[in-house]
């Protein structure tokens, strides 16, 4: 089997000595540290275990080996058996030499027992079976805590490898045929048995260091193990390292003995999807390499199943969860795979314990009206089975419900006292007959109470939810309907919900004198986000009011204002030019001054129209904000009953105010006795309206 888990560049080597000799490196490896690294190409069995390197496999067998990277072309390869094994371990193990990464083959070469083999290695596999030679050992076999060394060469005689134990020559065997291991930038490894006390240490090797960054291509699924049917969609995934050019994928049908074409040439996504062809084996491989000249090159660690493409009937529905009423109509779908005749329905009402008959056969086209009679239960199932012998067979995955009666339509939420914010997901709820009943359903809203109604869905499955973008509508009186296709049956909300913003902007009732100047408006704002940046347009209606200057004041103190004004409309532009921002709060955030017309009707008012307004959040994002106007008086301070007179009649009338023994402060009396501008009528504005009169 092939090594796997390729790892990075030869950097952050973790190794105790690399020391040349006569143009070779030799590099010992003593596996002091958590993980393998990046000179190893290793299988994941392949785990450092106290020091030592361990084949961790649960499976008894020669499935793994691990390639050090570090050097190629060794010519020697060694490694201490670690003291914590066995003498069945010591005889579970060996080096490979000359391994071509290209295409997985090179040799295999161990000291078993009473002799010496050479095996090869090809397309990745270990064969063991197969005996390319045989040496008779001149010493004992190896035990815990013996050095085994192999030294390779080539001749025109084969090549050849000679086998120590503790230094002293155990054997020599040889390959005159030179059938692997013929390549240029050859590698060296082990390999040990899985499930055998076998740990090895101090791996050593001499050879060349890599003339560059190793190029590799990892198979990582499918990997070993997978069955995959005929005909489904698969993905083939793996990993590169230090290659980027088009890979080649191949499919062995036979353990990698011969490989055909998936495609020639893809780009090196890691992925490719991919329609499993009907060619059954439980010998299957992939194989994917560098799709220009075949090397880096990878293959599955072991065979994976492309298995028939099964035969199979699949209830669909109902499959459990489902209230079906009686007498109405119902469809019970199916799907067939690789199978065309006819298909015999059946109906248990005892949880499968039992079934009876609802057809004995109908065609094989995935689906059947059925009216459900009256056979009440909670414990309904749909079998589903080859007319003919009753194989392929299904059955629903839970049970479901034959009812009586459907429940009646319902709204659940809103339903009343909510307070949705606009451009907020909110989830519209209800609950009634099932979609057996209704498939359908329309949903709209309303924002007058009932009134009137907007559409927010037509014809939207029946499963009791619908995810709503809340518009732009600001009200107090929203409602939700919903109802059948038909428009029977259908529910609203109980009571009335809100629509509300993330943002009010205020205009604060004001008032001034006519001919007055810098009479004070404040605009305020309620915001449940950072603002950013804030513009308004803000007409008085009818026009008796001229704007002399805007200030930013409170939270937006810092904020740079622009303003223009043609005598009828004021436009304010607000943002902060070192990317400050309005936290979230409540409060005034301008004071704009205005002087008044000395025409301006005492008693009247003008209405402070906001428009055209833009608010934008910390992000820069827009937020559709609440607009609430505002009114300017017109007043003679202290004026409070209107007669163009500051008089006694003024003073009581404040007085009762201030003490709360008169009749409710109407609007004009506020603007007219607000003295000093703060917005209400108080002991300071009796005493104000006092030395007016005296």
């Amino acid at each position: 089997m092939k090594p796997k888990k390729i790892l990075s560049m030869l950097s952050m080597l973790l190794l105790v000595a690399g020391v040349r000799v006569f143009g070779q490196t030799t590099i010992v490896d003593n596996f002091n540290r958590a993980s393998l690294g990046p000179d190893w190409e290793a299988d994941p069995v392949y785990q450092i275990v106290s020091n030592t390197l361990d084949n961790t496999s649960t499976e008894a067998g020669w499935n793994y080996y691990a390639i050090f990277l570090g050097i190629v072309d060794p010519t020697e390869i060694s490694f201490k058996w670690d003291l914590s094994g066995d003498e069945e371990g010591t005889n579970s193990g060996g080096i490979i030499m000359r391994y071509d990464r290209t295409n997985h083959s090179g040799y295999f070469i161990m000291r078993r027992h009473s002799e010496i083999d050479l095996h090869p290695i090809i397309g990745g596999i270990i064969k063991r079976d197969v005996y390319i030679n045989v040496a008779t050992p001149a010493l004992p076999k190896p035990k815990p805590g013996d050095i085994i060394k192999v030294v390779g060469s080539s001749d025109a005689t084969g090549h050849i490898f000679k086998f120590y134990i503790n230094g002293s020559l155990d054997g020599t065997v040889k390959d005159a045929g030179k059938l692997y291991g013929n390549g240029t930038n050859l590698y060296g490894g082990l390999a040990l048995y899985g499930q055998r006390n076998n740990n090895i240490d101090d791996y050593t090797t001499k050879g060349n260091l890599p003339p560059g960054p190793i190029e590799s291509i990892t198979v990582t699924s499918p990997n070993g193990g997978e069955v995959w049917y005929a005909n489904s969609t698969q993905t083939i995934t793996w990993t590169s390292l230090n290659f980027a050019g088009n890979v080649k994928i191949e499919l062995s049908t036979n353990g990698g003995t011969s490989y055909s074409t998936v495609v020639a040439s893809t780009p090196n996504t890691g992925s490719y999807l991919w329609t499993v062809p009907n060619s059954p084996s439980t010998t299957c491989r992939i194989r994917i390499s560098d799709a220009s000249d075949g090397n880096p090159v990878d293959i599955s660690n072991a065979n994976f199943t492309i298995a028939p493409e099964p035969v199979e009937l699949v209830v669909t529905s109902p499959n459990g969860g489902e209230v079906w009423y009686a007498s109405s109509l119902q469809t019970i779908t199916w799907t067939a795979t690789v199978y065309s005749g006819n298909v015999k329905i059946e109906l248990s009402i005892d949880g499968g314990a039992t079934y009876t008959v609802v057809t004995a056969s109908t065609a094989n086209d995935g689906s059947y009206e059925w009216i459900v009679p009256a056979s009440y239960s909670t414990q309904c199932r749909i079998r589903i089975s080859d007319a003919a012998d009753g194989d392929p067979v299904d059955v629903s995955n839970a049970n479901f419900e034959i009812s009586a009666v459907p429940p009646d339509l319902q709204v659940l939420s809103p339903n009343g006292g909510e307070n949705w914010i606009i451009g907020t997901q909110q989830e519209i709820r209800w609950t009634g007959p099932g979609a057996g009943v209704m498939p359908f359903v329309n949903i709209y809203y309303s924002i007058d109470d009932g009134l009137t109604w907007s559409i927010i869905v037509l014809s939207t499955e029946n499963d009791g939810s619908f995810m709503w973008t809340v518009p732009a509508q600001i009200t107090d009186k929203a409602r939700i309907r919903v109802e059948d296709i038909d428009g029977l049956p259908t529910d609203m909300s109980n009571n009335t919900f809100s629509i509300s913003a993330l943002v009010n902007l205020i205009v604060k009732d004001a008032s001034g004198q006519p001919g007055a100047t810098n009479s004070l408006v404040t605009i305020w704002l309620n915001n449940l986000v950072n603002i950013r940046g804030v513009s308004f347009r803000l007409t008085d209606t009818p026009n008796m009011l001229t704007a002399a200057n805007v200030t930013a004041i409170g939270r937006a103190t810092g904020f740079s204002v622009t303003r223009s004004e043609n005598g009828l409309l004021l436009f304010v532009f607000m943002v902060h030019m070192s990317g400050g921002i309005i936290p979230v709060g409540s409060g005034p955030i301008a004071q704009i001054s205005y002087d008044v017309a000395p025409g301006a009707p005492v008693g009247l008012f003008s209405e402070m129209i906001l428009s055209e307004v833009t608010v934008a959040d910390a992000n820069s994002n827009l937020v559709v904000p609440e607009l609430t106007h505002g009114k300017f008086y017109f007043v003679v301070k202290g004026d409070l009953d209107g007669d163009n007179d500051v008089d006694i009649d003024d003073i009581n009338r404040a007085a009762a105010i201030v003490m709360k023994t008169g009749t409710p402060m109407t609007p004009y009396e506020q603007m007219s006795g607000d003295m000093d501008n703060d917005g209400d009528l108080d002991l300071f504005d009796l005493l104000a309206i006092f030395d007016i009169v005296y």
